[in-house]
């Protein structure tokens, strides 16, 4: 099952930031959004790759489709999962 994957910290304001626009994302492409706090699970760190926060991860599974770190505006994450999604899709 394909879902998208918010690594994040507490007290990370550009996480805080990205939130409501991931939220509106996850929904218009009818996936889940899993949040993962950094500071009550640091394992995910070495799991994902993560090296900063926000970390966002695409995946299927356990399977890595695609991730991208940084504060990025609605608009542009939603452009990033579409292309993403159509780009697994084809493989």
């Amino acid at each position: 099952m394909i879902k998208l994957i918010e690594i994040s910290g507490d007290s990370c304001a550009s996480c805080h930031a990205l939130l409501p626009g991931l939220n509106a994302v996850a929904k218009e492409n009818g996936i889940p959004l899993e949040r993962i706090d950094i500071e009550t699970s640091p394992e995910s760190i070495e799991k994902y790759g993560v090296e900063r926060i926000p970390t966002i991860v695409l995946a299927d599974g356990e399977k890595i489709i695609a991730k991208c770190s940084g504060f990025q505006p609605e608009e542009i994450l939603s452009l990033w999962v579409e292309a993403k999604l159509e780009e697994y899709s084809k493989n």
